[in-house]
């Protein structure tokens, strides 16, 4: 368990802690000389019964408040220290409103310097603890009396940290490894060492893949870890230790406020980093924030940025949906009331000048930098915060319920709620899901998977059924068609999807064979095209003129001659034919059956099993195919144009997905 502490300066924290460790925690000179902790300091105890504690000294002068919050970052619980001969202080009510919005509700109350107060003053410092924290996250915590130099009251103390520990529970270690940094330092023989705690997942000195340095995406390897300056193999979520690091390293980073993050083994995409965040925001009593620069902290980073009002606060609760300015329009952040005895709470997105690591859950501090008072406090709901719509009542709504959400499950839950297709790339990195903890979770709410898209059962069937419909429809008003296109279906289908998961559910009907592709039009399984009659004796002999040339149908005079028609004409009826989606214009002048694109196909997907980068030449297809040059351009060119084939670098691959498919061979 780690424990920080908290309190106003010169109340005895790094002496209580020395107490409690045997460890003095202010080493800077500076400290030492002005008895004033001016960063952070750790210790530790190993306790037979509580097992490894960590302790975290926090600075308790009002300059260095970032500092104290950055100690803060990933703590079980606070030891919050008040001197009873002075009671509280400014900077005790304003560590307690930290701890509160950090949402650290285990701890213990420790009334330090005894000897310095007699039973009068210690007797008013009760009352006034109890009144103080009344209200508070730490109400009912432990209030024990101590005197850390003759260690009066540190028995009393120890007891209540191992109740507090035996009640703390353990941290999930599920999720990628994410590690927070506090400190940095340089160690003649090993080079950069780095201090903090992990908050997620499981760390391995054998583990072969690069973590990535967040924000700046750096890959760093992991050469030794330690706890307590004892060398360990790896450490679990909860844990603080010291990393020794190599890699993309340099003057600038790793710093405080950086974090490691883990990954899938082949997980090519960058660490989550945003610079707009959605949050859920509790403004302190009697503050107000205003329009300009703030200060925001998250983890252990402070950045500047500035607060928009999706919603405007209201006194005592969470803001209901419905009630936001109009779509896109800033609400003056100045004007948000303050309450005049309990925080006030809304929905608000947070515009940073810098990119951070975030995800859902994290908890972020808004601070007045010229006053340097903080200001409010709350938890992110959406690290990639929307910037067209934001303030909608739909976007409102999925806001204010994600508000009360703790965990990825009942967060899919209102995703699928709110929307027609959850991006899960995007979701598994908003919650810290490993790839088989998305798996799993999509299995458990029924989610079908479309690519990187996601769609809930009843909308998945519903699209379906729309696309369905659309097609018979098109049969129903054009029954000489073989077909309609994919682009006017996409089109007529108002699924709700995007366009691109759209394309793969259609492309998932054709697996199913609920429809039928015939060359680039779609039927339905049992549609039987009709032709008009005047049309149908000619169209008949067409296909046979076309299926007896193979991958080389005569041009558009020459298919003429042999049919007996002048070439206009015979263009014409071609373009009529083509329009039905009874042929396919791979040239202008040369057409080809739905059934000979699998044909020209399968001879490109061939080339590209062959090849040594999975590519094929132009001059391949050629002499492959024995179409000759001219007629392969055509065909490559339309190959390209109908998604079958990519040209990149004078070679053609197959795009992801392709599959050549069995024509109809009754049209």
């Amino acid at each position: 368990m780690i424990i920080a502490t908290a309190g106003h300066v010169d109340h005895g924290k790094t002496t209580l802690i020395k107490a409690l460790t045997g460890k003095n925690t202010d080493q800077l000179a500076e400290e030492q000389r002005r008895g004033l902790t001016i960063d952070l300091g750790f210790a530790w105890r190993h306790d037979s019964e509580a097992g490894t504690l960590g302790f975290v000294d926090v600075p308790g002068h009002a300059r260095f408040i970032r500092t104290m919050l950055a100690g803060l970052a990933g703590v079980d619980a606070a030891l919050l220290v008040i001197a009873a001969d002075t009671g509280p202080m400014p900077q005790t009510r304003e560590h307690l409103a930290l701890l509160e919005l950090l949402g650290i509700h285990r701890g213990i109350v420790v009334m330090t310097a005894m000897d310095r107060a007699d039973a009068g003053q210690q007797a008013d410092c009760r009352a006034a603890i109890r009144s103080l924290l009344q209200h508070s996250s730490l109400a009912g915590s432990p209030l024990i009396a101590v005197d850390s130099i003759s260690g009066q009251g540190l028995d009393e103390l120890l007891a209540a940290i191992r109740t507090l520990a035996a009640n703390t529970p353990a941290r999930r270690v599920e999720g990628h490894a994410r590690f927070l940094i506090d400190r940095r330092f340089t160690v003649p023989g090993a080079g950069c060492v780095v201090t903090g705690t992990l908050l997620n997942g499981r760390l391995s000195v054998a583990q072969q893949t690069p973590l990535q340095l967040a924000p700046v995406n750096s890959s760093v390897r992991l050469r030794g870890i330690q706890i307590d300056g004892q060398a360990a193999t790896g450490i679990v979520s909860g844990q603080r230790a010291a990393l020794n690091l190599t890699g993309e390293l340099d003057n600038e980073h790793p710093q405080r406020g950086d974090w490691l993050l883990a990954a899938e083994p082949d997980h090519n995409n960058r660490p989550l980093i945003s610079q707009r965040l959605d949050v859920h925001l509790r403004i302190l009593p009697e503050k107000i924030i205003h329009r300009g620069t703030l200060q925001i902290l998250t983890g252990a980073t402070a950045v500047s940025g500035r607060l928009v009002w999706l919603e405007a606060p209201a006194a005592g609760k969470a803001p209901a949906a419905g009630k936001a300015p109009a779509a896109d329009k800033e609400p003056a952040a100045d004007k948000a009331p303050a309450a005049d005895k309990e925080p006030a709470a809304g929905l608000a997105q947070l515009l940073l000048d810098k990119p951070v690591h975030v995800m859902a859950g994290d908890a972020v501090i808004v601070r007045e930098p010229a006053a340097n008072i903080t200001l409010g406090g709350g938890r992110v709901l959406d690290p990639q915060g929307r910037q067209r719509g934001r303030s909608r009542p739909e976007a409102l709504a999925r806001l204010s319920e994600l508000s009360t959400v703790s965990s990825a499950t009942v967060a899919l839950a209102v995703e699928l709620n709110h929307q027609q297709e959850i991006d899960l790339t995007a979701f598994a990195g908003r919650w810290n899901l490993t790839a088989p903890e998305l798996d799993e979770l999509l299995t458990q709410h029924s989610v079908v998977r479309l690519g990187q898209q996601g769609l809930s059962h009843a909308h998945y069937a519903a699209a379906q059924a729309i696309i369905l419909q659309c097609v018979q429809q098109a049969h129903d008003e054009h029954p000489e068609q073989l077909g309609i296109h994919p682009q006017l279906l996409l089109r007529a289908a108002a699924t709700g999807l995007s366009r691109q998961t759209a394309k793969r559910l259609v492309d998932q009907l054709v697996s199913e064979h609920r429809l039928h592709r015939h060359g680039v039009v779609l039927a339905l399984p049992d549609h039987q095209a009709v032709l008009p009659a005047q049309d149908e004796a000619l169209y008949l002999r067409v296909r046979e003129a076309l299926a007896n040339a193979g991958l080389r149908p005569p041009i558009v005079g020459e298919l003429g001659a042999l049919l007996g028609l002048e070439r206009d004409a015979m263009l014409a009826f071609m373009h009529r034919l083509q329009g039905w989606g009874y042929v396919l214009p791979v040239a202008p002048n040369r057409f080809y059956l739905p059934k000979q694109l699998d044909d020209l196909a399968a001879v490109a997907q061939a080339l590209c099993e062959e090849g040594t980068d999975g590519g094929f030449s132009a001059a391949d297809y050629r002499d492959r195919s024995d179409i000759g040059r001219n007629l392969t351009i055509r065909v490559l060119e339309y190959l390209d144009r109908v998604g079958i084939t990519v040209y990149r670098n004078e070679r053609r691959y197959m795009r992801v997905g392709w599959r050549c498919t069995v024509a109809d061979k009754n049209r």
